[in-house]
Parts: structure tokens; sequence; C-alpha cells
């Protein structure tokens, strides 16, 4: 038996990933806290896991900083890490700090089940669609002088549907209502469009995207 605590300030997400995974009669929940400071005052009272599964931005203190303090308190619990940003340097950056796997949030039931018993066996384990994306961009990246230098950049749907609504003019905090998301994954794919495109500010933005085609 599996046993997993999960961490997502996201609450329908939250009950969503423990009912997927309950239906597994190999895992158990232990768990389920909102924050990384309801995980340090559940690991104080030292409950038995196997593996933590969490989200990457949380209010407070994120993912990083998360697995580095686990890692400065000597807590060697394994770390898969959930993220709905799709860039690979947070990636990066969790897995420099101690993740043991990172997924995209729409990773399909499999590739996380597959993901899961990867890291319970010792292994790291890094998300397909995202290992595919970071090897295309340094495909670009090394072929970029044989390229027009004004390649249209491909967005995410997520990064696709956050793009208009900056586009119509609504705050962070609207676009994480009408998106189902926390206003702090947003904030995330905002900036995330922001250094994909190279540009400095929303008004930058909005004339990049009109010019290229993203928007009418």
């Amino acid at each position: 038996m599996i046993k997993i605590i999960l961490i997502e300030d996201h609450k329908v997400m939250l009950s969503s990933l423990a009912a997927l995974l309950d239906k597994n009669d190999r895992m158990e929940i232990v768990a389920e806290v909102t924050g990384a400071a309801g995980l340090f005052a559940l690991l104080a009272t030292q409950p038995k896991a196997d593996l933590i599964i969490s989200d990457l931005l949380m209010p407070e203190m994120d993912g990083i900083a998360m697995l580095t303090e686990l890692k400065s308190k000597n807590i060697r619990i394994p770390v898969i890490m959930l993220s709905m940003v799709e860039d690979e340097r947070y990636s990066s950056a969790a897995f420099l700090a101690g993740a043991d796997g990172y997924l995209s949030k729409n990773v399909d039931i499999d590739e996380l089940m597959f993901a899961i018993h990867t890291v319970i066996k010792g292994n790291r384990y890094f998300a397909a669609e995202l290992g595919i994306r970071i090897l295309e961009r340094y495909h670009t990246q090394l072929t970029r002088d044989s390229l027009p230098t004004n390649k249209k950049i491909t967005f995410s749907d997520r990064e696709q549907s956050v793009l208009e609504l900056i586009a119509e003019g609504r705050t962070n905090q609207q676009m994480a209502d009408q998106l189902f998301l926390s206003r702090r994954t947003v904030e995330g794919i905002r900036q995330t469009i922001l250094d994909r495109t190279g540009v400095k500010n929303t008004a930058a933005l909005i004339k990049y995207a009109i010019l290229n085609g993203h928007i009418a």
C-alpha cells in the first residue's frame, strides 16, 4: 500500500485528485492539506507516508521553497510536483530543489500512476508532454540562425486563454475565477507568456499578440 499526502490550495482540484487516487486499491490518501504550512504541521505528528504529491504554485510558500525546507529538515519523503505552468524553468528549479517527479496538471491518470510507481521505486520522472516541449525548444534554439527571426510562438491552450483574457482587460483574479484556477497560477502563466514573448508590460504584450495573430 502506497501512503500519500496531497497538497493543493485549490479545493476542487484537491478533491478530484484524491478521488482519482482513492480508486486504486494499492494507494491510500493519508492526509490532504492546502499548503506547505499544513504539511509541516502534519509531519510534526510523524505520520507514515511514502509519497507527497504537491502543487507547485501555492500561497505563502511555493513548492520550490517547500522542497528546500524538506531538505533542510532532513525529511526524506519522495515528492511529485504538479504544475499548471508549462515552463521548463520551473521544472528545472523543482528538480534542483529535490523533486522526484514533475507533472503538468493536465496529465492523464495513466501517466500519473506510472509516475507514482516510478518515483516509489527510487527513480525520477518527468512529464512526457513537457519533455517533448523542452526538446522542441532546444531544437529551435540550435537551429535559430537558420529560422526566420519572426517565427511565431505557439502557446498552450491555457496560455492562449490567459492571453485572450489579458487582451480583454481582465484582472488576475477575474481570470482565475473564469478559468477555475488560483490567482497564483494565473500570475505564473502570465509571467511565462511575458518571458516567452520577451515583452515587458501588458500593452506591449497585447500589441505583440495582435501583430502575430494570437488575438483578433
